[in-house]
């Protein structure tokens, strides 16, 4: 499990990335918001590649996995 704060235009976010119970897969979930995101990834490196791209997008401003 790994913990990422995400800063966008509209707040800061604290998001988890969790492995789905008895799967390999992964999803982002947003404390903050209180919400799951329905992306599925194959692994934690995946879903933070995905962020990576949202980054250079414009769609969040940065990340930092703590």
């Amino acid at each position: 499990m790994k913990k990422i704060e995400v800063v966008r235009t509209d707040g800061v976010f604290e998001v988890l990335i969790l492995q789905h119970k008895g799967k390999s897969e992964y999803s982002f979930v947003n404390l903050t918001k209180g919400h799951i995101c329905p992306c599925v990834f194959g692994s934690e490196q995946e879903a933070i590649a995905d962020l990576e791209r949202y980054k250079k997008n414009g769609r969040i401003k940065s990340y930092k996995v703590k």
